[in-house]
């Protein structure tokens, strides 16, 4: 699963510059970001729920890595917070310099991807992932539309974000059994596709189906050890500015 990260907006960089330039001060947005940066990152606080949340799903075989936006400046900050704040939690961190993140999720075949950001999540409409809308302080007046409902999910809480993955989980799980299909990274279009294709009426009853079915070591074959797919770094060689976690 990638959690995606994302710079201030442009909008709000340009209407700071633009309203100091109207003062006649000689700032800039970078004057005021890149200090905080510097002194106050490690200030910035966890929601309650979501480290208890990421250790659950850690358990049952789900794996995370961060796609961020952050500038050259911002960037080794961005790292040091997350080693410090999710410590063997995060398997790798991946900055874009600027590319497309549906460059990025292309090559990961990640099988989620949460963001803040509903117009980066609108950019990876078109590729073979489910999308969480990850709802925050920050954006709490940036409504869903009726149409972007459609394909996005929303959640209010990491506990949102956990009731979501289990289903997801146990719904690509479903669909390899019924299949006949190997549950791993390089099924994930066809996986994701037929789950796609699924009335909800027609979902409840696979998965009841699957639930009931007697042969819990043949059902076995069909789950993961690792839901959300490592980084395979001998067939996808790291995009530039990628680290991994130490």
């Amino acid at each position: 699963m990638v959690r995606g990260g994302s710079c201030p907006r442009t909008d709000k960089k340009q209407g700071f510059n633009a309203l100091m330039q109207k003062l006649g001060k000689p700032h800039t947005y970078r004057d005021l970001m890149d200090p905080l940066n510097e002194e106050q990152i490690m200030e910035y606080e966890v929601p309650g729920d979501c480290i208890p949340v990421l250790k659950k799903l850690y358990a049952m075989g789900f794996r995370f890595m961060i796609i961020t936006s952050r500038n050259q400046h911002d960037y080794p900050y961005a790292v040091q917070f997350v080693v410090a704040k999710f410590p063997d939690l995060i398997e790798k961190i991946h900055n874009t310099c600027d590319e497309p993140k549906t460059k990025f999720v292309q090559r990961l075949k990640p099988r989620v991807h949460i963001d803040d950001d509903i117009q980066k999540l609108k950019q990876l409409e078109e590729c073979p992932i489910e999308l969480i809308y990850c709802r925050q302080p920050e954006n709490v007046n940036q409504e869903l539309s009726a149409g972007d409902k459609q394909r996005i999910h929303e959640a209010k809480s990491w506990s949102d974000i956990f009731v979501l993955l289990e289903q997801i989980k146990k719904s690509h799980e479903a669909i390899c059994w019924k299949n006949r299909w190997e549950n791993k990274w390089y099924m994930i279009e066809k996986i994701w596709g037929a789950h796609q294709s699924l009335s909800k009426p027609e979902l409840q009853e696979l998965l009841k189906e699957y639930a009931s079915f007697p042969g819990d070591s043949f059902r076995n074959l069909f789950k993961i050890a690792c839901f959300c797919i490592r980084y395979e770094s001998s067939r996808c060689p790291l995009p530039p500015e990628s680290r991994e976690i130490q």
